[in-house]
C-alpha cells in the first residue's frame, strides 16, 4: 500500500496561490480575528455567574457541572456540520449568525426562572460557540501559508481566548455592579451588537473576503497522517478541552467561591487574568512551531498544563489558585499547536472538514470533563477530581509524544527555503 500524500507549499505563496512575502493573508484576517473574540466573549460572559445562578436557583455543583456540559453538547452538535459549511461559505457570514444567536441565547438566560431553563440556554450559547469557533479556526489556518500557520493559529487563540479572558472580567464587574441577570442582559446587548457589525462590515465596499489556500503549490510531498496519529492529535484535543470545561469553566470558579470566599467580579478578574496568560501562551507557542518545531512547542504545552492542574490539589491561599489558573492557561496552547499540525498534513480544500473533527473529539471532552469532574469533587474532594483530570492530560501527552511525528520543523523550512530562491 502506499500512503496518501498532500502537496506541501511554499512559506512565500499566499491565499490565491500567487508568490508574495507569506503576510498577503494578514490584512484580510484582522477583521475575522475581530470577529472571533467578540463572539467569544459573550460566550464566557456566564462563567463568572456560576456561583450566583446556583445560589439563586438553588443548583448543586453537579447541577453546575452541568451547565458547562450542556454547552459543550450544543458544540459537539454543530463542529461536524459548521465544518462542512466553513468549507463553502464567507465566513463573516457564518460569525455573524453566531455572534446574533448568542445575543438570543443569553437574552434566554437572562429570564431563566429554574435550573431547566439555565441549561437549555446554555446549550444554545454552545450551538454559536461551535458556528464562530470551527468558522474560525477553518478560515485562518486554511489562508495562511504552512510558514506562518503557527502564527495564524496563534493570531486565533489570541483572539478566542482574548474573547475569552475579557467575558469574565467584564461579566463579572458588572455582576458586581448588580446581578448575575444583569450581566446576561449585557451579553445579550453585545451579541446583537457584534451580529449587526459583522454583517455591516462584510456588506461595505471593498470588502475582500478571506480566501482559502486549497491550491497548495509545487515541491516535495509529505504522507498524510495516519488513522492513529490522526486520532493521538484529536486526543489532544480531547484532554485540553477536558480540562478548561472541568477547571477554569467548573471547579475553579466553586474552588474560588466556597474555599476562599471570594467575590464574583474577583473570579471573573482571575478567569481574566488566565485568559490573558492563554494569549500569552498561544503567541509563544505560534512563534515555537513555526521558528523551531512543532513537538518543540506541543509538548511542554501539554506538560505545563498538567502542572498547573495538580497545583490546585496543594490548596492554600488564594495566590496558589491564582498560580495554578495560569499555569493551566499558559498550557492550553498545546490546542492550537495540535490543530496546526493538522494543517500541515491536510489538503486545503479539506481543511474545514478535518478540524471539524478535532474539535468534535475536543467537545467530548468539553462534554465529559465538566460533568465528571464535578461528580467526583462532590462524592470524593479536590484531590481525586485533580487526579482524573491530571491523568487525563498525561495520558494524551504521552500518546501524542510516542505516536505523532514532525509535521513541519528545521528540514520542512529548509526544502522550502530552497523553493523560494
Amino acid at each position: 500500500m502506499t500512503a496518501r500524500t498532500v502537496p506541501v507549499a511554499t512559506p512565500s505563496e499566499n491565499e490565491t496561490g500567487e508568490t508574495a512575502p507569506g503576510t498577503g493573508w494578514f490584512h484580510a484576517a484582522l477583521p475575522l480575528a475581530a470577529s472571533v473574540l467578540l463572539v467569544s466573549m459573550v460566550a464566557h460572559f456566564r462563567v463568572p455567574l456560576l456561583a450566583d445562578i446556583g445560589r439563586e436557583l438553588a443548583m448543586s455543583a453537579s447541577s453546575l457541572g452541568l451547565v458547562a456540559t450542556v454547552f459543550a453538547i450544543g458544540r459537539l452538535a454543530l463542529d461536524l456540520p459548521v465544518g462542512r459549511l466553513a468549507d463553502r461559505i464567507d465566513p463573516l457570514k457564518l460569525l455573524a449568525f453566531a455572534a446574533a444567536a448568542m445575543g438570543v441565547s443569553s437574552l434566554g438566560l437572562a429570564f431563566a426562572p429554574s435550573a431547566a431553563w439555565v441549561l437549555w440556554s446554555s446549550l444554545l450559547l454552545g450551538m454559536a460557540s461551535a458556528t464562530g469557533n470551527t468558522t474560525g479556526m477553518t478560515a485562518l489556518s486554511g489562508s495562511a501559508p504552512p510558514a506562518r500557520r503557527g502564527s495564524a493559529m496563534a493570531l486565533y487563540s489570541g483572539a478566542l481566548l482574548g474573547g475569552q479572558a475579557l467575558g469574565p472580567a467584564v461579566s463579572g464587574a458588572v455582576a458586581s455592579l448588580g446581578t448575575w441577570r444583569t450581566a446576561a442582559f449585557v451579553a445579550t446587548g453585545l451579541g446583537l451588537a457584534v451580529g449587526v457589525a459583522t454583517a455591516a462590515w462584510r456588506r461595505r465596499t471593498g470588502h475582500v473576503p478571506l480566501r482559502r489556500n486549497t491550491k497548495q503549490g509545487a515541491g516535495d510531498d509529505v504522507a498524510e497522517l495516519t488513522p492513529l496519529q490522526r486520532g493521538a492529535l484529536y486526543g489532544v484535543c480531547f484532554s485540553v478541552f477536558f480540562t478548561l470545561g472541568a477547571m477554569p469553566q467548573t471547579l475553579v470558579p466553586l474552588l474560588g467561591a466556597i474555599d476562599h470566599g471570594l467575590r464574583t467580579a474577583t473570579i471573573g478578574l482571575a478567569i481574566g487574568i488566565g485568559g490573558s496568560a492563554r494569549m500569552l501562551g498561544a503567541a509563544i507557542s505560534g512563534a515555537v512551531s513555526d521558528r523551531v518545531s512543532r513537538r518543540a512547542a506541543l509538548l511542554p504545552a501539554l506538560a505545563l498544563q498538567a502542572a498547573g492542574v495538580a497545583l490546585l490539589a496543594v490548596g492554600g491561599s488564594a495566590a496558589v489558585w491564582l498560580a495554578a489558573i495560569i499555569l493551566m492557561s499558559l498550557g492550553s496552547s498545546g490546542n492550537a499547536v495540535a490543530a496546526t499540525m493538522l494543517g500541515d498534513r491536510t489538503h486545503g480544500a479539506r481543511l474545514g472538514r478535518t478540524l471539524g473533527r478535532y474539535r468534535f473529539w475536543g467537545d467530548i471532552g468539553l462534554v465529559v470533563g465538566p460533568a465528571l469532574t464535578a461528580f467526583v469533587y462532590d462524592r470524593a474532594g479536590v484531590g481525586p477530581a485533580v487526579g482524573l483530570v491530571s491523568g487525563v492530560l498525561i495520558m494524551c501527552a504521552v500518546a501524542a509524544a510516542v505516536v505523532v511525528p514532525e509535521t513541519y520543523g528545521r528540514g520542512s523550512r529548509a526544502v522550502a527555503g530552497q523553493e523560494m530562491t
